[in-house]
């Protein structure tokens, strides 16, 4: 595992660099990745004069303003705005590597950064995939003595602001941090669970409600976009129950991040149930899933991890199109 902050961001940014500039994913793909279009196509009309209706009070706050002045930016500062995207691509996957890299060994990150749902994640959902890095920092600041509690929470306003999404990563993560001072047991997973079922159930019948009444254009959103297969999500499903059977039950830390894992995990199975879209909440969550195998036992978390990897190599044939797997 690397040890000093120096060689960890080193080898982040090397890997990073090989990631976005190295490999070509478009070409491998069959072709430009389709949320890059409407990137590119909203930076133009802005940069062009472009108006977008103002908000004020909450709905400025669910307008996602900061991602917003990111594109203006990047319109009146860049000549080449693909270039612009990719480098934002390029920060969110080195704030990922240099985030787990401090907590498993260098190729296991490395492995399981590089996974269809993980490119997608940073060369499609460039948007959440930048306000997510933005809670890693958060996270690796919170337990730092030498800096201020504000700083941390300043950084969760910054990420909401980039991607409204963030909301729901938190408040799941801040229900399990409060259940871990209540249950003691293996319950606590059991409670992570539970709490998937219920995300999902609220997605489904709820969500569209509560956005339309904020006056949110997501609302409605996933009435166009399909839930990933059940035999897609029961995979990370399995990966769940090994996690909520075996986990790390003793240090209190560790086990809100295996209860996060697992539930962000069966979130994507019962989605997948309801035909929710909820690929990108386990792509998001990636590294809190790496980390939380690496809590298992020596045995489960090396067949966890060839599990995984064994499982992530097979999706390559179905995105890449290949005929030899």
């Amino acid at each position: 595992m690397v040890q000093t902050n120096a060689l960890n961001w080193i080898f982040s940014l090397f890997y990073a660099f090989v990631y976005i500039y190295i490999i070509p994913w478009t070409e491998l793909s069959g072709g430009e990745f389709v949320d890059v279009y409407a990137y590119l196509e909203r930076i133009v009309y802005l940069h062009e004069g472009g108006n977008e209706a103002e908000y004020w009070g909450l709905k400025w706050l669910t307008s996602e303003p900061v991602w917003k002045w990111i594109v203006i930016f990047i319109g009146e500062t860049s000549s080449d705005y693909r270039a612009s995207l990719y480098f934002v691509s390029f920060v969110s996957v080195f704030l990922y590597t240099s985030f787990l890299i401090k907590r498993v060994e260098f190729y296991v990150a490395m492995l399981f950064l590089v996974t269809p749902m993980m490119v997608d994640l940073f060369l499609a959902q460039i948007r959440s995939a930048l306000a997510f890095s933005v809670v890693l920092i958060a996270y690796n600041l919170a337990s730092r003595e030498n800096v201020s509690k504000l700083v941390p929470g300043l950084l969760l306003i910054l990420a909401t602001l980039i991607h409204m999404s963030m909301p729901v990563f938190l408040s799941i993560y801040y229900l399990l941090y409060r259940l871990n001072e209540r249950v003691k047991d293996n319950r606590y997973y059991f409670f992570a669970v539970l709490t998937a079922l219920i995300i999902a159930l609220f997605m489904k019948y709820g969500s569209n409600l509560l956005l339309a009444a904020m006056g949110d254009r997501h609302a409605g959103y996933d009435e166009y976009i399909s839930g990933s297969s059940v035999a897609y999500s029961i995979a990370w499903f399995c990966i769940a129950i090994v996690l909520s059977s075996y986990g790390d039950f003793s240090d209190r830390k560790n086990r809100v991040i295996v209860a996060y894992s697992i539930t962000i995990l069966s979130f994507f199975f019962f989605s997948s149930l309801l035909n929710i879209f909820a690929a990108r909440y386990v792509a998001l969550s990636m590294p809190a899933i790496i980390v939380a195998i690496s809590f298992l036992p020596k045995h489960f978390k090396q067949g966890t991890y060839m599990f995984l990897l064994l499982y992530n190599i097979y999706s390559f044939k179905y995105w890449l199109h290949l005929t030899l797997l």
